[in-house]
């Protein structure tokens, strides 16, 4: 990438504030927005406490070095720091695809290595009794909140879509005949999702009870409160947690859910690359950590159905 040469310098306030603009322009979420801002505050910050002078067209790696060793040493998580590296490598990109610098200083600095999690997943049986506590088998004794929230939880378990993407559903989005959303992921990236009869009637149960408080259009948001206004994640968040609790269960996170979806569709025969289309995830990786994770679950049910070792069995009696 050639450099412009007319360009001799940039300040950080300028560079970071071009930087934020061209991810809105990219159709990039609020929260992530906040990410690289707040990110990149706090790389401006730890040059500042360490009287570390450069611009963003001369900041050399072991700035980024230094960063990190800042981070480490103020008491910050290892995934924390791995998401500060990631939002400064994403800007020091764009100012190299912008022609502003010829390479960036994460070029020589390789990212905190952090430990692999076990995903906390929602299995059947948790799911159930969960939903079973608020009355999943008898809604028609439910209020309409119950009842929405209900149908946040069932949808989020039978199609595997993010809460962020529920939340941002609108009327208009939803096919309740062919059972069928369109969602936005990360990027604004639309996708379809599918989901099963009980999710449509829990939803259409919502709308019914929902229209005799008010009135609604089309464009309006799918999942409200009493006033109108869209749900929030913190709010779905807490009721999932009391629910479970409700139910004598250990709250695992809503994001459970989304793997819970996951691990059955594999489990139930799915295969890998229906599955990062139907999750929305970017790039394979993600799904081949699922693969991973619960292959000793998938060599469980191979044991049970292995057409060989059913045909040597029958065969030795």
């Amino acid at each position: 990438m050639q450099v412009r040469e007319f360009v001799a310098d940039v300040s950080w306030e300028t560079a970071v504030d071009a930087f934020l603009f061209s991810r809105k322009v990219m159709g990039v979420s609020k929260r992530t927005l906040e990410w690289h801002f707040h990110s990149l505050k706090f790389f401006r910050r730890c040059h500042e406490d360490l009287n570390l002078t450069c611009s963003p067209l001369t900041c050399p790696p072991e700035h980024l070095r230094l960063f990190l060793d800042w981070l480490n040493k103020r008491g910050c998580k290892l995934s924390s720091q791995h998401c500060y590296y990631r939002s400064v490598r994403a800007f020091f990109r764009f100012l190299v695809k912008e022609g502003l610098r010829a390479d960036t200083p994460t070029d020589k600095v390789p990212p905190p290595k952090i430990p692999e999690p076990i995903p906390r997943t929602v299995t059947e049986e948790h799911f159930l009794r969960t939903v079973e506590a608020i009355g999943f088998k008898n809604p028609s004794g439910l209020k309409w909140h119950e009842i929405r929230n209900l149908a946040v939880f069932v949808l989020a378990f039978d199609t595997g879509a993010r809460l962020s993407e529920l939340l941002s559903l609108r009327i208009c989005d939803v096919d309740l005949q062919k059972r069928m959303a369109i969602v936005r992921g990360k990027g604004q990236k639309e996708r379809v999702i599918v989901f099963g009869v009980q999710s449509a009637r829990l939803i259409m149960r919502y709308l019914i009870l929902r229209r005799l408080i008010h009135e609604f259009r089309d464009d309006d948001f799918l999942f409200v409160y009493a006033n109108g206004s869209p749900l929030d994640r913190s709010y779905i968040g807490k009721a999932w947690r009391d629910a479970q609790r409700r139910a004598g269960l250990n709250p695992l996170p809503f994001h459970g859910l989304r793997h819970g979806f996951a691990r059955i569709w594999l489990l139930r025969g799915g295969d890998a690359l229906s599955l990062q289309i139907i999750m929305g995830h970017s790039s394979s990786e993600m799904t081949k950590r699922y693969v991973r994770l619960w292959g000793r679950d998938l060599q469980k049910l191979h044991a049970q159905v292995s057409p060989v070792d059913k045909l040597v069995l029958k065969q030795s009696r």
